[in-house]
């Protein structure tokens, strides 16, 4: 049986001298791991069609056992993300993120409409690789079935204080009347080292209201805004540590790909 759909390679195997398997984000049956025959070698017709991080036309063939790629037509490559190894890092990252979310069998056109989203602004950098990576993170766990409660304090119903405590285990805001836990602490942590270093033993982060606005909008808006807000680089950096805690919380994973992202920032 052959299918036909779209789809992002999100991750490439070596099979072989010439073959790859790859692992396809489609929009219409969410992952899927293929056989690419012959896909290394030069005179290949999908050989650009079949590399990581290409966006493609493809066709299926469903075999007993596996699916093997008839034929991967490339739409785009994002060439111009090899003009910058940090938003490079980043999009590899972002596609072992969006391959730990994504289902096998079901339609997954939104969260492959954000991913491809996310490599285009990096590609073209058109906002800091840091806050495309923050609403990847946080936007792709939320449609994912781990949606935060970012509406009011859990307790009281309060909109917002001064600072906010966000719940990373169990997704929700507290207001600082309200904090429960060992943390009542206002330092806010700058980095993501600093969150681990709280331990998490408790839970709760404490989050500028800025910040709070920003996760909100992330959650909250419609798919073509997600992007359009700005921040102070300070909001940024406590932006990027919450969401990258929540991602991690959530997938229960360690990946690679962010080790060497944070390797090239001295992190």
């Amino acid at each position: 049986m052959h299918i036909e759909t779209d789809g992002l390679v999100i991750k490439e195997q070596n099979v072989g001298e010439s073959d790859r398997l790859i692992t396809v984000l489609t929009s219409k049956y969410g992952l899927i791991r293929a056989f690419a025959s012959g896909g290394k070698t030069i005179k290949n017709k999908n050989l650009a069609g079949t590399g990581l991080l290409a966006y493609s036309d493809f066709v299926f063939y469903k075999g007993p056992e596996a699916y093997n790629v008839t034929s991967a037509v490339e739409k785009e490559v994002f060439f111009d993300l090899r003009s910058n190894i940090d938003n490079m890092s980043i999009a590899f990252y972002l596609a072992e993120l969006f391959g730990e979310l994504a289902p096998e069998t079901a339609e997954c056109e939104e969260l492959l409409k954000l991913l491809l989203n996310s490599l285009f602004l990096l590609s073209k950098q058109k906002l800091s690789g840091a806050q495309i990576k923050s609403v990847a993170e946080l936007r792709s766990v939320a449609m994912s079935g781990y949606a935060p409660n970012l509406i009011a304090c859990e307790e009281c119903g309060a909109f917002e204080s001064d600072v906010m405590y966000f719940d990373i285990r169990n997704g929700n805001l507290h207001c600082s009347n309200c904090v429960v836990g060992e943390s009542g602490d206002d330092n806010i942590p700058q980095t993501s080292a600093e969150y681990e270093k709280l331990g998490l033993s408790a839970w709760q982060v404490p989050l500028s209201i800025s910040t709070v606005t920003a996760m909100r909008h992330i959650i909250y808006s419609e798919s073509k805004k997600v992007f359009d807000f700005t921040l102070t680089d300070k909001a940024q950096v406590e932006l990027s540590a919450v969401t990258e805690a929540y991602a991690l919380e959530h997938t229960d994973r360690h990946f690679k790909t962010l080790d060497f992202l944070k390797s090239l920032q001295g992190i």
